[in-house]
């Protein structure tokens, strides 16, 4: 089953429409169309009755609708995982810094820093000679 064609067609069965998913998708009512219609084709069934008022699942539409909807949250969940993972700060750093910098300002706030980033490891070298 093409990946293309059902993420169309999610879109289409949420919004009722085949204008609005185009709208959606930035994609041509038409061209949103081609793609139902080649889906329709692929799984010899038809998924939308068509009406003045929009588009209504039939019960092979519901079927496959519910099964995107799962692939839908699973994708989101994935891609918020991913953005997740990039976000984490992990290793170890070493900074070198003057006594009075080191103790008073920087110091201070690494409780902070640690409390955010638990799998961070800080080295501090604080030096008395101009760095």
């Amino acid at each position: 089953m093409d990946w293309d064609k059902l993420r169309i067609f999610h879109a289409v069965a949420d919004a009722g429409s085949l204008t609005h998913a185009g709208d959606t998708l930035h994609l041509s009512q038409s061209a949103v169309s081609r793609q139902i219609r080649a889906l329709e084709e692929g799984l010899n069934t038809t998924l939308f009755h068509r009406h003045a008022r929009g588009l209504i699942l039939t019960e092979q539409g519901e079927l496959l609708f519910d099964a995107t909807k799962h692939m839908s949250k699973r994708l989101d969940a994935a891609a918020a995982r991913i953005r997740d993972s990039e976000e984490e700060v992990f290793g170890e750093l070493r900074v070198t810094t003057t006594i009075a910098f080191g103790s008073l300002w920087l110091a201070p706030r690494l409780p902070a820093l640690y409390e955010k980033y638990p799998d961070l490891k800080i080295d501090l070298m604080l030096e008395e000679r101009l760095l």
